[in-house]
């Protein structure tokens, strides 16, 4: 999570899906290299009997699938604070979906760093904003672990905001 654009009426903060694309690209691209053999590409498809054959496909087509998942549920999130509109707008973009979420400014009630656990039991953060309704909505989408970094940001925006 980063700031692109801090002027006296506007700032952007982008935070990009990173890696986390690139991970699932790697899975169809692999998992889609045996579909592609499956489907006649390769030499010795009829050396496998047909629970063989099977089993390929269930798992190629998991690899797949697996990777257009971990695409689409890890989108780019770019949160744009203006003053001149008195809004937020909070754009979510991946490769088969955009969302655009707008609240007033006037709406925000907190910007938080939240603190969870990872499975190692070591602590990652994210940042979300918490409106006067009890509303929250989330600013990344992946837990960070800088919380520094973090803090800093959300300390930008709160001074933005006020």
């Amino acid at each position: 999570m980063k700031i692109i654009q801090h002027t006296t009426t506007n700032l952007i903060i982008k935070d990009s899906a990173g890696c986390l694309w690139l991970f699932g690209l790697f899975f169809v691209a692999i998992a889609g290299t045996f579909v592609i053999g499956l489907m006649g590409a390769f030499n010795n498809l009829n050396e496998l009997n047909q629970l063989e054959q099977t089993a390929a496909w269930i798992v190629s087509l998991s690899g797949v699938a697996a990777g257009i998942w971990i695409i689409y549920s890890n989108p780019a999130i770019r949160s744009d604070f203006n003053k001149r509109e008195s809004v937020v707008k909070i754009t979510r973009k991946s490769l088969m979906r955009n969302e655009t979420e707008s609240y007033p400014l006037a709406d925000i009630k907190d910007v938080v760093v939240k603190e969870s656990k990872d499975d190692e039991d070591s602590p990652i953060f994210s940042v979300e904003m918490i409106l006067s309704a009890g509303r929250t909505t989330a600013l990344t989408k992946t837990w960070l672990r800088n919380k520094e970094e973090l803090e800093k940001v959300v300390d930008q925006i709160k001074n933005f905001i006020n």
